[in-house]
This record gives structure tokens, sequence and C-alpha cells, in this order.
């Protein structure tokens, strides 16, 4: 191939223009083709030697050409600083990053993506949304750095972004502006074709000059051509897009009937003579538009969207050092510093109050609406605003660690993975598209045969009334509406599959500790069981272990003294821990897995009431001492297990606590079936027994201890605090500190099974109806526009009822009775 010929031919990867003088090519399948720049050389080279040559055939729109990515320097993101930005360390020592993609334009680009990045070694995972042009990757960053990864997307064309959680993202704010200009255009334009489609009308009862008719079809076409080829683009590159998977989205039909209608007018208005249908296409293009930019208004209600908390942080921080303070941004907010925060201001980052008095709204986080008083020791989250007063706060968490930051990747995690039932629907419309396309065709020759006129406003006219618009948002309005309810409750939805199982639960089962009770329990009195170790040894021994505990018991040994370290430590879920201190093997927990690493027996006995745990520690030879801990029930524990039973429910406990003491607390909650000494296979087995019996069960936990029952019951509910929400792997998080929003869930979900319900009824119900009057001839086209569209209107504007729901009422008094902590 010589020169002249490169300059005439477009680059075989990115499309674009190649200049003159350019000889560069790249071998594809025994051709020479021809590329623009040595970038695209070697991207094409990458792609067809990994195997991946099908991206060419199936891609809808070529990769755009980045003529400064051969000087991207990508090893700046390997910095400290910049890892600690845009990445977020995972419990097992991974790490996950946001990018945002430029160039990224269709199914077959995901597909390249997935199966190129997910070859490097180090990358564990790539997750590609194409709406938003965004992946998520998991890597481990002992194999492979940050810029190894970036440097991945480079080598197949595409300018990767890194984008942080407390960054700024304007891609919900250009998504609503170009929907909106996108309506814009098609509103003028409709308005303008409908009055010029009102005279045409009137002129084909009452007379109107051929020349005054020619003349208003050509300016309709005028109006309407923007329209069809600016607001309407999305519909037909949907569409395109699904042809090419092999897949019959609800925009084929769509694009079809405006296609068909504009081309037909276009051909009659060129050829002088027959009907125009650019009002048709208009009012259609419009209606749509106006019905997504309603879908597309509450999904971004649904839920705070991790790009978007860049607005819950404040401009500058006041940082507190031993010379002065000084006014900083937010991101350079270290671990370890100490940060005073006036009224008004928005907390940065999360920490604990070390000075001051202040009152903290954490509606955002919590959906509580009473500020919370915090004073020195108390922890505050990254988000929250100081209502009043003013507090110095030691900083503990930034950035991608924070609170806020975790929310965000919970909120992504939900709104990337669809439901059941989702799918379902989904899968109904592809199949009804089909149906739509063949009842069209049969109706085109039916009419074909008996009046010529009305094949074109047959085939239009169901076409577009049979749209599955509204069968296709009758489920995700629904969830999105239902998440957005339950978000400002204070459940944060991590799994929208949740929430449909949610609706249909039967049972509920409560962990105990930490989240029935407080979870703050306190040491109420040792018992020495051997004289060969003093009561402070054992505690200093008891804190060294259970300094590596995440159960809420572990907060009772907090206060201990000259704490040695433990080493070798393994922990036991539901059990107890055991490590080694100061050569020492040593076991902390239930007296059944403390004794059953010893050689003897203890023969004291341990005088314990029914409202306090014990808490045995011993070591190879004997049980050293036993602690007995109290705790206290959560303020609004009775009036949630009793809306629990009000529902229908049966609520039930099932602990690792000693029997006694789970005992009590299922007689002050007027519980029934509580069970004690459980550990976490019994708990599951427990599961499972109420599961082969039919039931379908809800457990809530506080998501680490409880981690093997949560993944297997139907669904898992998570008492979460800031410390733990990035371990727990549950369907809902409890972001608040109050079970209250748990009962309140059940009938927002009950109630959204009904409506998604009465929204597939309804779209059941009008189709059945609209298909035969178009099919008849009773419709006009531009008729049928507007009963699609009021159709998909009616099921958004019914699903945004959920938002209405009853919130549920103030939580009790506190309770000051004492119950259990084990």
């Amino acid at each position: 191939m010589d020169v002249a010929r490169t300059a005439l031919a477009s680059c075989f990867h990115c499309h674009g223009r190649i200049a003159s003088g350019t000889a560069l090519f790249i071998e594809v399948e025994g051709r020479h083709e021809p590329v623009c720049c040595a970038g695209c050389q070697a991207a094409a080279g990458f792609v067809l030697s990994q195997g991946l040559g099908r991206f060419y055939r199936f891609r809808a729109t070529p990769p755009r050409a980045d003529t400064r990515r051969a000087a991207h320097d990508w090893t700046v993101f390997d910095r400290t600083a910049a890892v600690a930005r845009y990445t977020h360390r995972r419990p097992d020592g991974s790490r996950e990053v946001g990018v945002k993609l430029e160039g990224m334009h269709c199914s077959a680009c995901v597909w390249l993506i997935e199966n190129s990045v997910t070859r490097c070694e180090g990358v564990l995972n790539v997750s590609v949304n194409l709406v938003e042009g965004r992946a998520q990757v998991c890597y481990d960053p002992e194999a492979i750095p940050l810029s190894g990864v970036l440097r991945a997307f480079e080598r197949i064309g595409y300018t990767p972004r890194p984008s942080s959680y407390s960054g700024s993202a304007p891609e919900t704010t250009d998504e609503r502006r170009a929907a909106l200009k996108r309506l814009a255009v098609a509103g003028f334009g409709m308005m303008q074709v409908m009055s010029f489609a009102a005279a045409l009308y009137a002129g084909a009862f009452d007379g109107i000059a051929p020349s005054l008719e020619q003349l208003l079809r050509y300016v309709s076409l005028l109006v309407a051509t923007p329209v069809v080829l600016y607001s309407a683009q999305p519909f037909f590159a949907s569409a395109w897009r699904n042809l090419n998977a092999g897949t019959l989205g609800m925009d084929v039909p769509v694009a079809l009937s405006i296609g068909i209608a504009y081309g037909w007018s276009l051909w009659t208005t060129l050829r002088g003579s027959g009907p125009v249908y650019f009002d048709s296409a208009v009012m259609f293009t419009f209606l749509l538009l106006l019905g997504r930019y309603v879908q597309m208004s509450l999904q971004h209600r649904s839920a705070l969207r991790g790009d978007s908390l860049h607005g819950l942080l404040p401009e500058s921080v006041l940082r507190v050092t031993d010379a002065a303070a000084e006014r900083v941004t937010p991101d350079e907010v270290c671990v370890g510093d100490t940060i005073r925060i006036l009224p008004g201001e928005r907390v940065p980052a999360d920490g604990t109050v070390t000075a001051g008095v202040a009152e903290i709204d954490e509606s955002l986080i919590t959906g509580e609406s009473m500020p919370r008083t915090c004073r020195a020791g108390d922890p505050v989250t990254a988000g929250t605003i100081n209502v009043n007063g003013v507090a110095e706060v030691l900083v503990t968490r930034v950035g991608q660690d924070s609170t806020l930051a975790t929310i965000g990747r919970l909120v992504e995690r939900a709104q990337s993975v669809r439901p059941p039932v989702a799918e379902l629907a989904d899968r109904i419309a592809a199949w009804f598209v089909g149906g739509i396309l063949l009842v069209a065709l049969v109706a085109g020759l039916y009419w074909a045969h008996r009046d010529a006129a009305q094949v074109l406003p047959v085939v239009l006219a169901v076409l577009v009334v049979t749209c599955p618009c509204a069968l296709s948002l009758a489920t995700p309005a629904c969830l999105a509406a239902a998440t957005a309810r339950l978000t400002r409750g204070g459940l944060l939805v991590t799994r929208t599959r949740g929430l449909e199982r949610l609706s249909r639960v039967d049972t509920v089962i409560f962990d105990k500790t930490g989240t029935l009770t407080r979870g703050i329990p306190s040491i109420e009195r040792t018992v020495m069981l051997q004289e060969r170790a003093t009561s402070t040894q054992c505690l200093q021994i008891a804190a060294a272990l259970e300094a590596y505990s995440r159960h809420p018991v572990a907060r009772a040994f907090a206060s201990a003294n000259s704490v040695p370290k433990a080493t070798s430590v393994v922990y036991a879920p539901g059990r107890g821990i055991e490590g080694e201190v100061d050569g020492v093997r040593y076991r902390i927990g239930c007296a059944e897995y403390v004794l059953a690493g010893t050689n003897g027996q203890h023969t004291a006995s341990i005088d314990a009431a029914d409202d306090q745990s014990l808490i045995l520690l011993g070591d190879r030879q004997n049980a050293l001492a036993a602690f007995l801990t109290a705790d206290t029930l959560r303020n609004d524990s009775r009036r949630t297990v009793c809306d629990l039973q009000s529902l229908g429910l049966d609520v039930q406990i099932a602990s690792g606590d000693r029997a006694a003491v789970v005992g009590k607390c299922a007689a002050q909650l007027k519980i029934v079936r509580a069970r004690g000494g459980m550990s976490a296979d019994a708990k599951l087995d427990l599961l499972r027994g109420l599961q082969k019996a039919g039931h379908r069960v809800a457990v809530v936990g506080d998501g680490i201890n409880d981690a093997a029952v949560l993944a297997a019951a139907d669904v898992s509910v998570a008492v979460g605090s800031g410390a733990d929400l990035a371990q727990l792997n549950a369907d809902m998080v409890l972001v608040a500190d109050a079970l209250s929003p748990l009962p309140a869930a059940i009938r927002v979900t009950r109630r959204m099974r009904a409506i998604m319900r009465q929204n597939l009824a309804w779209a059941a119900a009008y189709n059945l109806a609209a298909v035969p009057m178009a099919v008849a001839g009773w419709l006009q086209p531009w008729v049928a526009a507007v009963g699609m569209s009021l159709s998909s209107l009616l099921v958004v504007l019914n699903a945004l009822r959920l938002l209405r729901t009853d919130a549920p009422g103030q939580p009790p008094a506190p309770s000051t009775q004492r119950v259990v902590a084990g």
C-alpha cells in the first residue's frame, strides 16, 4: 500500500484522518491496514497480540484518538499521596481504584477492556459500567503498581482518568445538561412542527394551495431534521448497540418508528406527494425524552453517588499544630492531624473529638434529624455538619478510607448489580420487542392487501403504541424510589436484590451483642480461678488478645494499662481468640472454647447474675480468670421488635452468649424463641433448618462476627459502624445507631412490591387494549405516541409514591435496664 492510498484511508484503530505522508501499517489477517500514528499502531498491535481481534468486528464506534497519550507519565500515580487519594485498601490487602475512561462507546469496548486488562498480572477483577464510562479495578499492589493498571488501559486505546471519591465528578451534571439540551430541541421542534401539521390537516379538509402545502412540508422537514439527528440520537445509538450484540432492546422499535416516520416523510416531501409524519416523529421523540428525563432524575435521587460526595466536604479546614493554626484543603489533611471544626463547618475526615463540645448534624449519613452532642472521645464522620460549638478532632481516617467514601463504594456496588426481578423484566421486554416487530409485520402485510395507504400509519402506530418503555420502567423505577426512601431513613442498600427479598421474609433472626444491645459492655467483676496470676496480669493478657477482636465485647478491655503485644493470634468466630503473650499460649472467650484448650478444669464456682456475660481466660494448663460483663439494650430495641411482630414476622435471637443472659434479654423484648451458647456453625444450622422448612429469613448482625450466617440468609442486614463499613458484606447496612429503620424498610419493600405489580399490570393492560386498536387502524401515530408516553410517565409517577411512605416513629425513651454482653 503506497502513501497516496494511505492518505485517502482512515485509521484502522481510531478511524481518524491519516495525515499526508504517513506510512504506518498494522497486519490484520494477512492484510496491511493503515494507522494514523505510532500510538494507534501500538494499541492495535496489542489488541491483536492478545487474541482480541473480534473487537474490531463488533465495536459500534471506534475509540477516539488521543494524541497526548504518548506523553503521559503514569508513574506519578505511584506516589504514596496519589495511591492514598485514588485507591482504597481492601481487607485482603488488595486495592480498588475507579477509572473514568475516555473513548469508550459500545459493548464491544466493554468486552475488550474486561478481556484485556484482566490478563495483566496482578489485576484481580475489572468491572466496566458502559453508561457512566467508568471501570472499577481491583488489583494486587505487590504485583502491579497503579501506573501499570492505567498503562493497561492506555495500551488498548483508552485514556484512563483515575477518580477519587473525595474529588468532584461532573458526570451527573453533564448527563442532566445534555438531556435538557436534547429535550429543549425536541420540545421546540415539536411545537413548530405540530403547528405546521395543524395547517396541513386543516388544508386536507378545507383545501390548501399546493405551493403552500409544499412550503409547510419543507419547513417541517427543516425543523424535524435536528430533532431526529440530534435529540433522537441516543435511541439510534442504543438500538445499534443492541443489534450488534444480537439482542432486541426497547430502543429498537423506537428507532425504527422514528426512522421510518422521518424517512418516509423525507421521501414524500422530495417527491411532492403522499402523507408526511414529521409530527409523529418529533412528538414521539419529545415525549420519550421527557419520560426518560424524569426517570433519570429519579435515579439520581435514589442514593448518594460516590462521585457526588465532593460537595459534602468543605473547601478548607483549620489544621491545628503546636506552632499555629492554618487553613488547608481536605486533601492535605493526614491521619494523626488535629483539626478544629467551627460552627457551620463540615467535618472533612473521620476522627475522634479530643477537646470541646459540638452538636453534629449526621442526617446525611444516618438519617437522624436531631444533632448529636459530641464530647471528648466521641467519633465524628466526614461530611457531617457542626451545628453549634467548637471541637478539636484527631483525624483517624481520610480520603478513600473515610466512612463517606466507603458509603459511596457501597452505593456504586448496589447500582452495578441488577436484581433478578429486574433481569426478568428485561428478558420479558426483549421477547416483547420481538413480538412487537412480528405484530407490526403481520399488520403491514394485512393492510397491504386491503388498503395500501394504511400500511405506514398502522405499522407506525403499532411500533409506537407498543413501545415497551412502561414495561421496562416498571421494575427499576420502583427499585430506585425504594432505595431513595430507605437511604433517607438510615438504611443503606448495598445490593438491590435484597429489596424484593425483604418484602417476602417471614422470620427475622437477631444477634444479641452489639445488635439488640448497645455493644458497649463493662467489666463488673473479675473472678480469679488460679493463684499463679494476679487480676491485673490477667486483665492485661485479656486486653492483648482482645485487641485483635472486632466483637463489641472487646471494648470492655480497652481501658487496660501496660498492655503487652500478642502474637500468632487465631480468631474463632463466635467462640473466642487464641494467641501468644510473652511466649505463653492463651485463650479467651466462651467457657467451652477456653476449657477445650486446657489440660485441667477450674474448680472455683462462678456466681454470675442472669444479666452478666461470662468471659473465660485460660492457658494450656487451666482456666485463669473469669470476667463478668454487662450491657444495656438499645433505645429502640423494644419498639423495633414490637413493630416487626405487628407486621406478622417471627422474631428470634441466636447468640453465642450464655443461655441465661439471652433468656433475660428475650424476656425483656417479649421474644419467644431465643437460643444462647450458639457457635457460628450452630447459627448456620438454625438458619438452614428454617429455610428448609420453607421460611424466608432475614438475619441482623454485626456484619463481621456473623459473616457466615449473613452470607447464607435470604436477606442480610448489618449493624455497621464507620470502622466496619468497608468490611461488611451484607445486602443492607444500618448506618444509623438504631434498629427502627428495619420495620420501616419492610413496610416500604412490601409497598414497593405492590406498586411493582400495579405497574406491570398497567403495562400489560395498556398493551392488550392498545395493540388491537392500532392494528385496526383506529389510532393515528401521533395519538399512539401520546398514549405510550403517558403510560410510561404513569409508571414512574406511581413509583414516586414510595418516596412518601410514612417514616418510622421516634424511638422510645432510652432504656436503663441492663441485660447482656456476650
